[in-house]
């Protein structure tokens, strides 16, 4: 069979590029030729060994490419060869009922650890330079649009999910704790519903880049108690969504008391490590408040990122920290891994 190259995950921080089988299409199915994969921070923890996962194992699930050769059952009115494509929610079966009634992204069947895109290794697969897909895991890309801007549909998509499961308001008071680039996203859509956003972040440089992109009241939880100061900033009230993006459990009781009566509370980031916390019942039962989760995206939220991206209503360009060659993958992780990096982008088949 013929070969190509990925980068594979062989234990903890050694991530080696490899030749391994080109994957065959089946009559359903595309062979998507990938052009850019970003390295999330779900793919650093899995360098790092926070992440457990059973090695050999391919990474990667924030990619975009170019389809090369379509199966003999797909409609070449919707689907053909040249067609600019991100590759979506490749590690949901399709078949439970959650993927059946449109939640892909709590599949009941899902792991990280799945075997996908026709490959002969466990894993997301992005981190390899072909992947056979499903037409049902494909996504359109503007022309318009860079593959490596392509790239962060789906770290988008989890935003848009996590935006609508919250039901953000007009003139809603929202705070966003932490601005990576989830919560930077969080605080961008929930400023496109017409809400007015409060950012709490510790670091210094994130603070003046959100200001860059507009937004003008930041909280320094190191310099001042967060909680009160968005009761200040909001007439004692507190705010309507808070939305808590950093994996620090102790934070995620801050969220719950930053809340105004009837407010919700989403905690978006998975913590490590998973420490308990202590919340009162009686004060979320008194005060009403909604405290939910949010986890993955599912095609609808795949399709709402894909317009906000293709129309330029985000505009993800931002959020590239830097552009690294598959066979340079391993300088491009140590710099993934600066917390000051946003996202950075492997470029393969170029």
């Amino acid at each position: 069979m013929t070969k190509m190259k990925a980068a594979i995950f062989n234990d903890v921080k050694k991530l080696d590029v490899e030749e391994i089988e080109k994957p065959e299409i089946r009559p359903n199915e595309v062979l998507v030729q990938l052009k850019a994969c970003a390295l999330c921070t779900w793919e650093q923890r899995v360098y790092t060994g926070v992440n457990k996962v059973q090695f050999p194992f391919i990474g990667g699930h924030e990619e975009s490419g170019i389809i090369v050769k379509a199966g003999s059952e797909v409609n070449p009115d919707l689907w053909k060869t040249g067609d600019r494509v991100v590759v979506g929610l490749m590690t949901s079966c399709g078949d439970c009922e959650n993927c059946r009634v449109g939640h892909e992204g709590s599949c009941t069947n899902f792991s990280y650890e799945n075997r996908v895109g026709g490959l002969n290794v466990r894993g997301m697969g992005g981190l390899a330079e072909y992947l056979a897909v499903p037409v049902s895991k494909l996504f359109p890309v503007a022309e318009g649009l860079s593959f490596e801007e392509a790239s962060l549909t789906e770290p988008l998509s989890c935003v848009v999910h996590s935006i609508d499961t919250a039901d953000v308001q007009l003139g809603d008071n929202v705070v966003v704790i932490g601005t990576g680039i989830m919560g930077a996203f969080h605080a961008l859509l929930a400023r496109q519903q017409g809400a007015r956003v409060i950012i709490d972040e510790p670091d210094e440089k994130r603070r003046v880049f959100m200001k860059t992109l507009g937004f003008k009241e930041a909280i320094d939880p190191m310099n001042e108690d967060p909680v009160q100061r968005v009761k200040q900033l909001t007439d004692n009230k507190g705010a309507d969504v808070v939305f808590d993006t950093v994996a620090v459990s102790k934070i995620a009781e801050q969220a719950v008391q930053m809340a105004a009566i009837r407010g919700k509370v989403m905690l978006y980031s998975s913590y490590h490590p998973d420490t308990p916390i202590s919340i009162s019942p009686n004060t979320l039962h008194r005060s009403m408040t909604k405290l939910m989760g949010s986890a993955n995206s599912d095609s609808i939220d795949f399709f709402k990122a894909m317009k906000l991206l293709n129309n330029g209503t985000i505009d993800a360009k931002p959020f590239i920290a830097g552009t690294t060659s598959l066979e340079n993958i391993d300088k491009g992780m140590q710099k993934a891994l600066n917390p000051e990096s946003y996202r950075v982008i492997v470029q393969m088949n170029r």
